[in-house]
């Protein structure tokens, strides 16, 4: 389910990006992208971790989720208010607030930075209690949603960036709603009630991983804001849409990790040990995979359905599909520790990634634009990946344990007959 939910994201994600595209051109595509990051960016920051922290503490049995709800809102709440000023600042600096759709636009992200927040942790709450197909159900209504929004505020209306603007807010909306409803149903209280002795140790975990989540997300789009000062708006709507196409290969990390998540908080060492290692070899041949398939029709998806203005988009992409495979292993690895109690890693590893990117595209960017974004980020994976390596075997688990056997593939053929079979049944 959760890899249907990415797998969805991605397809609605793509009818987000070409509209985005046609409507507004490379330029305006650029300033919505960098709009959208930052949003995006922030509100997870927001969120503290308490999100990750409650699935730890209430699969290892420290705290009820209701302990977990009532504290955790009143953090996140206070939070939010804070990064919708940081969204404000931001735009301020960087955008063109001369144009008012772009003021508008600003102002509506601010808003969703705070229902996103809020709605992100009542999601966590409810992943927390090991509903994972209801959050993946919830994941895909929104995806879905986004998109229409799309169709719908900025090209049918004619909204332009404020129409995208717009989208986000009502899908933050129906998150936050959706968690709610899920939540109430639980007989779970939603009203704010710090206890500190739940928040101090909640806190201490959640900060850390958060920041390594956020590093990890920053990672991997983080240098679309480095395109956009030190090359050109048109550059950051190229590479926009290239780290759209590229990021395909991280999702199956994603999901695997999505779901494992929860359950790894209980496991022993070896068996969450097993289950990394099984995992790390399947996420690596589904990205190959992916990446081999995507790469030999890229052309012709660009040419059809973005046009000429986009031709520039091929090369960074292809060499994007390639990286986020390395970046889907990195992700799995760092995130099984952290699900232990253990964010170290995950931390360190993404430190790494988003040090070297961002001395790799200040180097490169001027020098190649979007292209040489893309060589920063290929690099800057590597690295992460290399040290995560190196973790393991410190720990006493070789390198060979994560290369792919022919019994993966043997597995993964398997799934897929199994998959079809069960698609068959359920179709009249």
């Amino acid at each position: 389910m959760r890899l249907a939910s990415d797998g969805s994201g991605v397809v609605f994600g793509m009818i987000s990006a070409i509209v985005t595209a046609r409507v507004l051109g490379p330029a305006g595509k650029g300033t919505l992208a960098a709009l959208t990051f930052v949003t995006l960016l922030v509100g997870q920051c927001c969120v503290l971790g308490l999100g990750d922290a409650a699935v730890v503490r209430v699969g290892q049995a420290k705290a009820s989720v209701q302990e977990a709800l009532s504290s955790s809102l009143v953090a996140v709440l206070l939070a939010s208010i804070g990064g919708a000023v940081a969204v404000l600042v931001y735009a301020i600096l960087q955008l063109p607030l001369d144009n008012s759709g772009v003021r508008a636009a600003v102002g509506v992200a601010c808003f969703t930075v705070i229902v996103s927040s809020v709605g992100q942790l009542l999601l966590f709450v409810v992943y927390a209690t090991h509903r994972i197909v209801a959050v993946s159900v919830m994941t895909i209504a929104m995806s879905a949603t986004t998109a229409a929004g799309i169709v719908v505020f900025c090209a049918a209306l004619g909204l332009g960036i404020l129409g995208a603007a717009l989208a986000s807010l009502v899908v933050a909306t129906l998150g936050f709603g959706a968690g709610a409803t899920m939540l109430h149903r639980a007989q779970l209280s939603l009203r704010p009630r710090a206890s500190r002795v739940y928040l101090r140790p909640a806190l201490a975990y959640g900060v850390r991983t958060q920041a390594a989540n956020v590093l990890a997300y920053s990672s991997a789009r983080l240098d679309l804001l480095f395109v956009y000062a030190l090359a050109s708006q048109r550059e950051a709507g190229i590479y926009s849409v290239a780290l759209t196409l590229g990021t395909i290969t991280g999702f199956v990390a994603i999901g695997l990790s999505f779901a494992s998540f929860p359950r790894m908080a209980g496991m022993t060492d070896h068996q969450a040990l097993d289950l990394t290692a099984e995992m790390t070899r399947i996420t690596a041949l589904v990205g190959v995979a992916l990446a081999l398939l995507i790469a030999a029709v890229l052309s012709t998806l660009v040419k059809v359905l973005l046009g000429g203005d986009y031709r520039d988009v091929l090369a960074p992409a292809v060499v994007l599909l390639v990286a986020n495979v390395l970046w889907g292993g990195q992700w799995l690895l760092s995130r099984a520790l952290a699900s232990r109690g253990e964010p170290r890693l995950l931390m360190r590893s993404f430190l790494l990634n988003l040090a070297t990117m961002a001395a790799a595209d200040a180097a490169l960017i001027p020098l190649a634009g979007a292209m040489g974004a893309a060589f920063g980020t290929l690099l800057a994976t590597t690295a992460g990946l290399l040290l995560c390596l190196k973790t393991y075997r410190d720990r006493g688990v070789p390198v060979s344990a994560f290369v792919p056997r022919r019994g993966d593939v043997l597995r993964l053929w398997t799934i897929g007959q199994r998959v079809a079979l069960g698609v068959r049944q359920a179709l009249p």
